[in-house]
């Protein structure tokens, strides 16, 4: 579900959500188990999540002002662990540095170095603006088509009772309908107060719909609703590029015995696959671990172990296993290659993260 190319933190280990999902073939059957895990990833602007203490200033277009304030909500609500991400400057403080400042307010905010200015009065080390490029509600009339049945075949129990078969003719109409598309837009930037740069902009859309009939049982989404919607996902969008986030991701688990010479270990490994089943990855790992003491050759016993490894935050160790488990295989294997593949990218974003979450 998630790209290979997702990035986790060592300290991301104390947040884990851990989960067991079996395939439709149950835990030993054909389809792979997988555990469903959360980790931390960096954000994609590495120079908008350096800035911690920031400001928003009201957004242009319709609405901006309020706007502002959501955009402000959205960066106060990032946490990592149980602290707060961004240190945001009042709104109070905002409000009257603009109401003093009133040359400064009324030139705009597409000047950098004037966001700037304002921003170093706010004692902020970034200042968030923008402008909202659309917000707006569309009505679009349309007819779809009924049936109803006009004759049913006339069936008879063993009694002789007759009774209602299938439908041997239909009459068509069509009923009125209505089809409701909200689209929001904005495009915020981030100016930098210490040098007046642009250090990040972006540009997010979003579009919501909802459609309802005369006959339908529920009525159509009103459009302040739609549009909260749409700001929603927006925004969320913004907040992954500007700070570290969390997401869910699935890391495939073996269950073939093959290579396991002893029974001892066998049982050991498929207790493993249980206590995996029941959320206790932890037991899992460690029956995993003394089924390997016992027999070395096992491609799911290395790749299972290099999953906890993974889980754990231990990176480098779970990309040393999951070598060893493709060294195994005169083939290329799917499992492997994506384990592969995802711890070397998280080894390569590390510090980029530890920057952002000092």
């Amino acid at each position: 579900m998630w790209s290979q190319n997702l990035f986790f933190v060592k300290t991301a280990k104390l947040f884990l959500l851990l989960g067991f999902v079996s395939g439709a073939g149950g835990i030993f059957g054909c389809a792979p188990a997988v555990i469903q895990t959360t980790a931390l990833i960096p954000a994609k602007s590495h120079e908008a999540s350096l800035l911690k203490v920031v400001a928003v200033l009201p957004f242009e277009g319709d609405g901006g002002e309020n706007f502002a304030a959501e955009v402000e909500a959205e960066l106060a609500a990032v946490n990592i662990g149980d602290k707060q991400y961004f240190t945001i400057v009042d709104r109070a403080k905002i409000t009257k540095v603009l109401d003093e400042e009133t040359t400064l307010a009324q030139s705009g905010f597409a000047d950098p170095s004037t966001v700037a200015k304002i921003g170093g009065m706010l004692g902020a080390k970034g200042v968030y603006t923008g402008v909202i490029t659309a917000s707006h509600a569309n009505d679009s009339n349309y007819t779809d088509v009924r049936k109803d049945c006009v004759q049913h075949i006339v069936r008879y129990t063993e009694k002789g009772s007759a009774y209602k078969g299938e439908c041997i003719s239909w009459s068509h109409y069509t009923v009125p309908c209505t089809k409701r598309t909200v689209v929001f837009a904005f495009a915020p930037k981030l100016i930098e107060v210490e040098t007046g740069r642009i250090v990040y902009a972006g540009n997010y859309e979003e579009k919501q719909s909802s459609l309802a009939c005369s006959d339908s049982s529920t009525p159509i989404h009103g459009s302040y609703e739609l549009l909260g919607e749409a700001k929603q996902f927006a925004l969320n969008r913004f907040r992954q590029d500007v700070a570290p986030h969390y997401v869910t991701f699935n890391i495939s688990i073996m269950d073939s015995t093959d290579g396991i010479t002893s029974k001892q270990a066998i049982n050991k490994f498929k207790d493993g696959l249980a206590f995996a089943k029941n959320n206790r990855f932890d037991r899992a790992c460690e029956l995993w671990g003394e089924a390997r003491i016992i027999t070395e050759g096992s491609v799911s016993l290395i790749y299972n172990l290099g999953a906890c490894s993974e889980i754990s935050g231990e990176y480098e160790q779970a990309l040393d296993l999951y070598e060893k488990a493709d060294r195994l295989y005169n083939k290329p294997d799917d499992m492997i290659t994506s384990a592969l593949q995802r711890v070397a990218n998280t080894l390569g974003q590390q510090k980029k993260l530890k920057e952002q979450i000092q």
